[in-house]
């Protein structure tokens, strides 16, 4: 017996390495994850929960004249598993899916072939671009119910093949009632040290004190890598969380295809769609929650509902929410956005429409748009709560620097005021606990709660204001492990803390601002030797006297000498932005090129150090970074996620928790 097993195991090995082929090196593709002139949607290793639904897309390019062969074909053959599929060879995959494709496609598209071409493009060379021609055909809402391994193969150009091999993983045991998904958006562990650093008391060298997520039980690591690049965007990395699956920069929910339209992309299901449709069995129709400092249709938030390649078609995004093909409708929505909602003011709304009232009318929301009016709220509707034009202010204005608050139009409702009246982040996530709780306390719900500025001020490099909000969710964490305790469901819920991707950011030492501000501008030597390192590094000035979490003061004589790797020309004087959020770079009023190139602000860190910077002059803000990000987690299936995992993994592992998915 187990020599029939080996050789089985080894045979399976075998067909899978012979469509094995190694992610292409180079920064310019023709598509995402299509190596060959024959592409399949999902490409090679995709993995899926069983019975979870997707879509499938093939296309088969031809590049400047030629023209493209629009006879194809697509079959798949199970390589492993039990099931009425097992002993047979390749099926063609309409009969396979029983589901008939949509008539075959056409369409045209350009692509750079590398970083000449698009530079010359840039620079209005219109010849620099390689011209493609597509025939596709898709297949949507395909399921497949039986755990394996499966080898789909596209046949095209008369004996060319692209091969892919998919593996879809069987149903679990339902392990918790609740999964809470916490996310800062862009944070690492560097960061998380800084920010224990400038509030926790120590003693020696040793704190007295810990962050709440620093007395999780489980920690692991979480590979970021996207689809087609080594560094990730928030849409694809928190898309990868909600689906199973890798995508490219900008997508959220589907796999992203070449044709114009970003909405007819290969969807893939989401773990919201899968709670909405569980099974009796595993306790049914979940809730939904989405509590965010970012407006709701960014990326994070926008990962947990939408489909749609291009991240930036925010009003689309507010329509998919309630009307999309198979909409989550969630329970709880709070963030900002308004702009998005209406089309009065600074309104960029859908064709116009008050979604405001569209929510309300057509789904039963309760609307609120200030903290006073959120607080209040003790009903059982579903709660939509927008309480900003845009992103939602940071920490450290709406509780310091008060007077950045004024800034006229940020009020949600369009009535050209500023918004004044916000919630933090606690009081929306314990919010959205009690209308879920009150909701689906049977059947259990899933909510993701984003800080979303800790990635949106590390961007700009205003680490102070990144940091402060990196506490704002470290003290959220620890009131709603309090609320889960004191409503009796600490013991059914797990919680999730993670980012969806880094930033390099780190401190080497520490700044004595005074010595630092004692020089002219042109003194920088004397100036840089106001960082202290190693024996001279010393502690910083900040102290959270109060016990609230925070620093007391955050204008302090003895600061975090912090930076980054990939950053913009800059001047840097180490000191918090009083005045609001750092603008690091500005467009030069004159350059020979015909896209913008950026210089240092005149007006941020004026009589800073003149630090030249590490990327192209088109970037006037910091980057994304490859690093691993943390990910801790306490309740029921914790375990699961210690270790070093792919992203792709956290969604199979709360299907797993939660019960999802359909077998044969």
């Amino acid at each position: 017996m187990v020599k029939v097993i080996s050789i089985a195991l080894i045979s399976l090995a075998t067909a899978i390495s012979a469509v094995t082929a190694l992610d292409p090196v180079g920064q310019f593709k023709r598509a995402a994850a299509c190596p060959t002139l024959g592409c399949v949607f999902p490409p090679d290793r995709s993995e899926f929960l069983a019975g979870s639904r997707f879509d499938v897309r093939v296309e088969v390019h031809a590049e400047n004249n030629d023209k493209v062969n629009n006879k194809y074909s697509l079959t798949i053959e199970k390589l492993s598993g039990n099931g009425k599929h097992g002993k047979r060879g390749a099926i063609e995959f309409s009969k396979f899916s029983h589901i008939k494709p949509n008539g075959q496609e056409s369409w045209d598209f350009t692509y750079f072939k590398d970083a000449s071409a698009y530079w010359k493009s840039q620079d209005g060379d219109k010849n620099a671009v390689t011209p493609v021609h597509v025939a596709s055909t898709a297949w949507r809402r395909v399921q497949i119910r039986e755990p394996g391994t499966y080898k789909v193969t596209l046949k095209y150009n008369n004996g060319k093949k692209t091969e892919a091999i998919w593996t879809v993983n069987p149903v679990s045991k339902r392990k918790a009632k609740n999964v809470i998904l916490f996310i800062g958006d862009g944070m690492t562990t560097a960061m998380i040290t800084a920010a224990r650093l400038i509030s926790k008391p120590h003693i020696s060298g040793k704190y007295q004190k810990h962050m709440h997520m620093d007395q999780f039980p489980v920690l692991g690591h979480i590979m970021t890598h996207s689809l087609d690049s080594l560094i990730t965007d928030s849409a694809n990395s928190a898309s990868a969380y909600n689906t199973g699956h890798k995508s490219a920069a900008g997508a959220l929910g589907v796999y992203p295809d070449t044709s114009a339209s970003p909405f007819d992309d290969p969807k893939q299901e989401l773990l919201a769609e899968l709670m909405r449709r569980r099974s009796k069995k595993n306790g049914g129709a979940g809730g939904v929650g989405i509590v965010t400092t970012a407006e709701v249709q960014d990326a994070t938030p926008a990962a947990v509902y939408a489909h749609t390649r291009d991240r930036d078609e925010k009003a689309t995004i507010v329509d998919q929410m309630i009307h999309g093909p198979n909409p989550v409708v969630a329970d709880v929505i709070l963030g900002g956005g308004g702009k998005y909602f209406h089309s009065k003011q600074g309104g960029k709304s859908l064709n116009g429409t008050d979604y405001y009232n569209v929510y309300a009318k057509e789904r039963g929301y309760k609307v609120v748009n200030d903290r006073d009016s959120l607080l209040k709220y003790k009903g059982k509707d579903p709660l939509l709560g927008i309480f900003h034009s845009g992103n939602m202010d940071v920490w450290l204005d709406r509780n310091v620097y008060k007077k950045n608050l004024d800034n006229a139009g940020s009020d949600p409702t369009g009535n050209g005021k500023a918004a004044l009246n916000q919630p933090g982040l606690e009081e929306m996530a314990i919010k959205g606990l009690e209308v879920l709780d009150k909701r689906h306390r049977k059947e259990g719900w899933f909510m993701m709660v984003e800080a979303a500025s800790v990635d949106k001020m590390m961007h700009p490099m205003d680490y102070d204001r990144a940091l402060a909000d990196l506490l704002e969710m470290d003290k959220t964490i620890g009131g709603t492990k309090e609320w889960l305790k004191r409503h009796k469901l600490d013991k059914d819920t797990l919680i999730l803390v993670t980012a969806d991707h880094a930033h390099s950011f780190d401190v080497y030492g520490s700044v004595d601002t005074q010595y630092f501000n004692s020089f002219s501008d042109s003194e920088e030597l004397e100036k840089k030797n106001s960082v202290g390192t190693y024996e001279n590094s010393g502690w910083p000035s900040y102290v959270d006297a109060d016990g609230d979490g925070f620093p007391d003061k955050w204008d302090v004589r003895y600061t975090l000498a912090a930076g980054t790797a990939g950053f913009p020309s800059h001047r840097e004087d180490f000191q918090v932005s009083i005045n609001g959020t750092r603008v690091p770079a500005v467009a030069k009023t004159t350059s020979h090129h015909h896209y913008k190139v950026y210089e240092p602000s005149p007006n941020d860190d004026p009589h800073g150090i003149l630090k030249p910077g590490t990327l192209g002059g088109t970037e006037s803000v910091g980057v994304h970074s490859l690093q691993d990000v943390p990910i801790f987690a306490s309740g029921p299936g914790s375990d699961l996620f210690a270790g070093i995992q792919d992203n792709t993994e956290i969604f199979h592992k709360i299907s797993e928790v939660l019960g999802l998915g359909e077998q044969a």
